[in-house]
Parts: C-alpha cells; sequence; structure tokens
C-alpha cells in the first residue's frame, strides 16, 4: 500500500545519513556481483524532479564505474571488506564436507540455489558454494555452468582473501587451493 503524503514527506524530512553513506573516499568494498571496488566520491544529481545524492565507486581497476543513491548503498549489498575473521570463517567452510545434490533436485534449481548464494556477497556463502562444487572440478563432463559458478566464486573469494590480507589473487588461489581442488587436474597424455 502506498504511503500517503504526509508520510512521504516525513520519510524525506529524516536526519541525512553520513557523507558517503558512511564509506570515506579511497574506501575498499565489496559489491556482490561486480567484487572488490573503491569508493571514489559523490555528487547530487535531479532526477524525476528528485534531488539524489550519489556515492561513486569503481570496479575492476575502473573499468565498471558505478554511480549508487546514497540510501540505496546497503540495499544493493555493498559493504565494507570482510575482516580477517570472517576470512577465517570462510577458509573453515572450504574443509567442511561438501554437500552434494539432493535427490529430486533438477540442476537448474540447484544451480539458482547456488548463484543465490554467490550473489549473496557473504564469503562463507560463496565459500560453501567453491566447496560443494569442488568434488566436480576434476570431472571432464562436468557442465559448462557448474564450470562458471565455480569460477565466478573462485573468483570473488580469490579477490576479497587478496584485498583483506594485502596480497596477489595468485596467492589468495593458493590459500583456497590448500583446502580445495581448484583447477582441473593435467590429463596425462598417452605416449
Amino acid at each position: 500500500m502506498p504511503k500517503p503524503d504526509a508520510a512521504r514527506s516525513a520519510a524525506r524530512a529524516t536526519p541525512a545519513a553520513p557523507d558517503l553513506a558512511g564509506f570515506a573516499v579511497g574506501d575498499a568494498v565489496m559489491h556482490p556481483a561486480h567484487g572488490v571496488g573503491r569508493v571514489t566520491g559523490q555528487s547530487s544529481a535531479d532526477v524525476g524532479g528528485e534531488k539524489l545524492e550519489l556515492v561513486h565507486f569503481a570496479f575492476g581497476e575502473g573499468r565498471l564505474l558505478l554511480r549508487v543513491p546514497r540510501a540505496k548503498v546497503v540495499a544493493n549489498g555493498i559493504r565494507r571488506l570482510a575482516g580477517g575473521e570472517l576470512i577465517a570463517e570462510a577458509l573453515e567452510v572450504l574443509t567442511g564436507t561438501p554437500r552434494g545434490a539432493a535427490r529430486g533436485i533438477t540442476w537448474a534449481r540447484r544451480a539458482a540455489e547456488l548463484q543465490a548464494k554467490l550473489n549473496s556477497g557473504d564469503p562463507r556463502k560463496v565459500a560453501e558454494v567453491l566447496r560443494d562444487l569442488s568434488r566436480n572440478v576434476n570431472n571432464p563432463e562436468r557442465s559448462f555452468s557448474e564450470r562458471q559458478i565455480f569460477e565466478a566464486a573462485l573468483e570473488r573469494l580469490s579477490v576479497e582473501i587478496a584485498a583483506v590480507e594485502n596480497t596477489t589473487r595468485e596467492a589468495a588461489v593458493a590459500k583456497i587451493a590448500q583446502r580445495i581442488p581448484v583447477a582441473p587436474t593435467p590429463i596425462a597424455v598417452a605416449a
């Protein structure tokens, strides 16, 4: 049910959030779909007769620039980088027992569930996706979509680990590889 005009006016009159939605220029942030980025600034724009305060983010070494209304930053899943404790919990999830597909669940439904975990932005959920799909990593007949989801999860978790621990992505992948297989083993060539 839509809000009455008086309630809309009261909602607009609430105290403004801190500048840059609690972030400072240069802060590292995590977006569930775009990975690790940086806050680059802020601006305001008139859209549909309303003035919006926008926070600017750059992802992928500046290849993706995103301007998000300050009020929608949290709703879009943008958050500060996980702390060392949360990364340790995610790495611990990797050592758990992989959960296989329950009988009667189609791959399409399971893939949707895995994609939802991946898009949650929570490093522990992303680690669950890696753990659950790692058992088929050496299977040359695994599906293309399974490979894509696994690689996206590996990318998101390794990039966040690298940013939190101030290391390279390759070092973060090596840290993950100590717990689960991350690449198919090479097929021996018959002599």
